[in-house]
């Protein structure tokens, strides 16, 4: 009986390892499916699941053990960044490489210090290059003065002609005779259908922007301009959680406190509804059902 025991304890001891485990590699198995997708040229997908990996251990290090005897580098800030430099977001990439965490790994490793420099290089280049492409107002020109001569007087001759005859004055017309006529009727003026149930066309330009990884963007819109209750929600939910994002990325305390800010403004509109799993990070999710 007691051996008995003893087998069911080492057997539900091993079972408690091999979930502890499994739990553990999940970020190493975003890590390493974010770097194949970003090989791959898949950057958008290698962009969240580098993000991914951050909610789950944000901490980069210069070398870990992935699984067995294989080691490698853990920088997903430098992925996510890469990622968001590949799609055009230089705001976001510049705020993942110089986070403190980040800074610290890759001084260690001088090929990824370099790649970064060169690409925030480009974004400098390209911030200039936008800047001097704005056309210049063209410069005043001054009004062209003409000169015109007077001509000479001219002499007139008057001669003594006989008075015309005066015809008598017209006599006035006969006022007309008023007619009644039917007033016209005016045709009515239809209204405008309005589409009930359709969001507004920034709020799903703020979601593409989101899905699309320019958290930055995201974070600088307003949702109080939005007249409808409902809009209101979605745009403070999107924006806590693109805020939330970028504290991960930079350890941004302030920003962080914002998200939770805007978390508490989208439970005070609608208490119920709670982020879509298919769309936030599990990271998020917690994060926002906490901030109440």
């Amino acid at each position: 009986m007691r051996a008995g025991k003893r087998q069911w304890r080492w057997l539900t001891g091993l079972a408690l390892l091999a979930v502890s485990v499994t739990a553990h590699a999940d970020y190493k198995t975003d890590y390493s499916h974010g770097l194949e997708a970003y090989k791959d040229g898949k950057y958008a997908e290698a962009r969240q699941l580098m993000q991914q990996a951050l909610d789950e251990h944000a901490e980069p290090a210069a070398k870990i053990r992935f699984y067995g005897q294989v080691f490698g580098s853990y920088l997903p800030q430098h992925y996510a960044g890469m990622a968001a430099f590949k799609l055009g977001d230089c705001a976001t990439a510049m705020a993942q490489w110089n986070s403190a965490a980040n800074r610290q790994i890759a001084s260690q490793l001088p090929e990824i210090v370099g790649e970064e420099q060169r690409n925030a290089a480009s974004c400098g280049q390209k911030t200039v290059a936008k800047t001097e492409d704005k056309p210049r107002p063209p410069e005043p020109v001054a009004p062209k003065t003409t000169v015109t001569e007077t001509p000479p007087p001219k002499t007139v001759i008057v001669e003594n002609t006989p008075p015309k005859p005066v015809a008598p004055p017209p006599k006035p017309p006969e006022p007309p005779v008023k007619t009644s006529t039917p007033p016209v009727e005016k045709p009515p003026i239809e209204k405008p259908v309005v589409a009930k149930n359709t969001p507004p066309e920034p709020l799903v330009q703020a979601f593409d922007n989101y899905l699309a990884g320019k958290y930055a963007e995201v974070a600088r819109i307003n949702p109080d301009s939005y007249t409808d209750t409902r809009s209101r929600f979605h745009a403070y939910m999107v924006r806590a959680a693109s805020r939330y994002t970028l504290s991960r990325m930079s350890a941004d305390e302030e920003m962080l406190k914002s998200a939770r800010a805007d978390a508490v403004a989208a439970h005070a509109l609608d208490a119920r509804t709670t982020p879509d799993a298919a769309l936030f990070s599990p990271g998020f999710r917690t994060f926002f059902q906490a901030s109440r």
